[in-house]
Formats: structure tokens, sequence, C-alpha cells
């Protein structure tokens, strides 16, 4: 009966909070698209060389790989949203100190804690959504449409001010934009319990703790948990390979930046509009959909070979891969947010990023071999064989263990 109040509770919308959490999504997955656009650029203007660039590039996820899940769980310790406002702030302020600390080995100190905040906020506001909705699908559909609206238009502004005021400036637009996350995010009344999130903050409240990563591991043994995860790896490899080896492959072909550009954002718009789809698949099987949909980018992925010499089948397949990825994500925050109580909601986030950039930094290394064994078309081909190999053994579970129920 305990536990059924508990997933009660859980599950209770606190709708005066959904307008500053849509907010929030759109501030923080847009700040991601700031930082991606803007560094390399900088870096290059530093004269970096192409393997400097890459470590500065890969060095943004260093810290949330080994720290994701101590933050989740800050967040369930000290309150979501004042987590949230402090990483924020962080994230504005390194941001800011970039022009003035032009050096190599400082800007790779700069991206790793930007990149740990910048995360942060990502993974605030993917636990504040789960705790104000109580796992509702359709909301958190409408949630991550909003935060595509952050990746449509966040690197569109980005390039505006780096020609139109210059590469300093640009910067303080980041600072900029993280201060509207700021105020979005202050305007959000606790979503967590008084009695669960820690008054007086000690030194100690701040250290990772070992019982933090050994409670996130101990959710994985619940099946909804579990499955979400394998979903969520093999979702985030397939991005892991596209983003390793399309933008190659569109290059070979010939497609000037700007058509590469434009197919990225494009089918960006199909991603929103996948998630807003999600509340009209209501009554299906949450765990089938997932797989079925996951399923289908995976092939579409795979497919680019086929497509690749014709730019408008490529868009199209493009455009339908980002429309099916966009129906899975709000369906896996809903089953995860259902899954466990709203005070360990930052945990399961923490955990799910944790598995994420598990993903993102063992698919490349793994593609990188496939593509020079087989080339780069086949690369294409048998990566995607063996995420479809995922994907048929979590539709076997399904079936063994009846997770269409969940």
């Amino acid at each position: 009966m305990a536990d059924d109040n508990k997933k009660t509770e859980a599950q209770t919308p606190q709708t005066s909070n959904l307008p500053a959490t849509y907010a929030s999504g759109l501030f923080s997955m847009g700040q991601a698209e700031l930082l991606t656009f803007v560094v390399p650029l900088w870096a290059v203007l530093q004269g970096a060389e192409p393997a400097e660039i890459g470590i500065l590039v890969g060095a943004r996820s260093a810290l949330t790989f080994f720290l994701a899940i101590h933050g989740g769980a800050l967040m369930d310790r000290l309150g979501t949203r004042r987590v949230m406002l402090f990483f924020t702030a962080m994230t504005g302020l390194v941001a800011a100190a970039y022009p003035f600390l032009p050096w190599l080995a400082v800007m790779i100190v700069l991206q790793m804690l930007i990149g740990y905040s910048s995360n942060m906020t990502w993974i605030g506001a993917q636990t504040l959504i789960a705790q104000v909705t109580g796992g509702d699908a359709s909301r958190i559909g409408t949630f991550s449409f909003y935060s595509r609206i952050g990746t449509i238009f966040a690197p569109l502004l980005m390039g505006l001010l780096w020609d139109l005021a210059g590469p300093q400036i640009s910067f303080l637009g980041i600072t900029a934009w993280s201060s509207c996350m700021f105020f979005a995010v202050l305007r959000i009344e606790n979503p967590q319990k008084a009695e669960t999130v820690v008054g007086k903050i000690a030194w100690r409240d701040l250290l990772p703790k070992m019982s933090d990563y050994t409670g996130s591991l101990k959710l994985a043994v619940l099946p909804a948990v579990a499955f979400t995860l394998a979903i969520s790896f093999t979702r985030h490899a397939t991005n892991a390979a596209e983003s390793s080896f399309l933008i190659v492959y569109l290059k070979n072909l010939g497609y000037t930046g700007t058509l590469i550009g434009s197919l990225f954002s494009f089918a960006e718009i199909f991603n929103g509009l996948g998630s807003l789809g999600v509340r009209f698949l209501r009554g299906l099987s949450t765990a089938w959909l997932m797989i079925g949909f996951t399923a289908s980018s995976i092939v579409l992925l795979a497919l680019t070979p086929v497509f690749g010499s014709v730019f408008f089948l490529l868009g199209l397949a493009h455009s339908l891969r980002r429309l099916s990825e966009g129906i899975v994500q709000p369906l896996m925050f809903a089953l995860q947010a259902r899954a466990v109580p709203r005070e360990v909601q930052g945990s399961i986030v923490g955990l799910r990023v944790t598995n994420n950039r598990l993903a993102s930094i063992v698919t490349p290394i793994i593609m990188g071999y496939v593509v020079q064994w087989f080339g780069l078309d086949n690369g294409f081909y048998v990566m995607g064989a063996l995420l479809l190999a995922i994907c048929a053994w979590l539709a076997v579970s399904v079936a063994k263990f009846e997770l269409d129920r969940l």
C-alpha cells in the first residue's frame, strides 16, 4: 500500500510549474548547441591543431561521465531547483572567461567545467519535468518539443552574433542565454517535499558518495529502468555513429557545409513534432513503441548509402529518423519517471546520462574499426546490423517478461 501511495504521489502533476519547466528545457538544450558551435571556431582562431580541437570537444564529456550520478543524487538531496540554479550560474560565468584565457591547457579545463555544468542543467531540466509531471508522457512530449526549439534556433542566433558582434561577444551571448535560463528556473516552485531536501548545506553534502553510485546502480534492477537504459544506450549509439561518420560521408559526396547544416536543422523540426505526437499514441504499449521507433531510426541511418546520392531522399530519411527519435525520448523519460519515486528522479536521470555518455564514447571507436575493415558505405550496414541485434534482444525480453505492461 505504501508503494502505491508513493507511485500515486510521483505521478501527481504540478501544472503551475509547467511553463517555466518547459523554458528550462529550451534553454538547457539550446545551451549545448551554443557551446558546440562557438568553442571549435574559437580554438581555430587561437591556432589550435585538429587533434587539439578534438581534445577540446571531447573534454566536455569527461567530468559528466564520472559525475553525472553524483549530480543527480545532489538534486535529490539538496533540491533540483537549487542545484540547477548553481550550475546555470556557473555555466554563464565560465563562458564569460573564455576570451580572457585563450591558452589550450586552460581551455581544456574550462571545457571540462562548462561541459559538466551545462550537462547538469540538462540533467536538472529532465529531473524537473519528471517531478513536475509525475511521468505524464504527453506533457513530457511537450517539454521535448520546447527543448528542440532551443537546438534549432540557438546555432542560428550564435552564428549571427559571431558574424555581427565578434567572437568575444559570442561568449557573452552564452552568458546571456544562461541568465535567461536562471530566471526561468527561479520561477519554479520547489517540486520536492521539504522533508526530502537538505536545508542547510555542509561541505560534506557536496562531495561524491559511494552510496549515491550504489543506490543509482541498484535502480537498474527495476525492469522498467533496465529496459529504458538499454533503449537509451542504443539510441545514443545510433546518434554517435551518425555524428562520427555521417558528416564525413556527406562531405565525401560533395555536399556543401550549408546543405549539410540545413539538413540537420530541418530534421530537428521533425524531432520536435515526434515528441508532440506522443499524445496521440496513448493506449499503445510503451515498450513496443520504443523498440519499434528505435529500430526504424537505426534502419534509416543504415540505409544512408542507398539514399546518399539523392539529397531529397537523404533529407527525407534523416527527417523520418529524427521523427522516430522524437517519439522515443518522451516515452523513455515518462517510463523512467513512473518507475521510481519523486525523491530519486535526479538519481535516475544521472544514471541514464552516464549510460548515454558510455554509448557516446564506445560507439565511435567501434564504428571507426568497422569502417577501417569494411569501408565507409559498408560501415553503415554493419553498425546497423549490430544495433538492430540489440533491438531484437530487447523485443525478446519484452515478449518473455511481459514488459509491454509497463
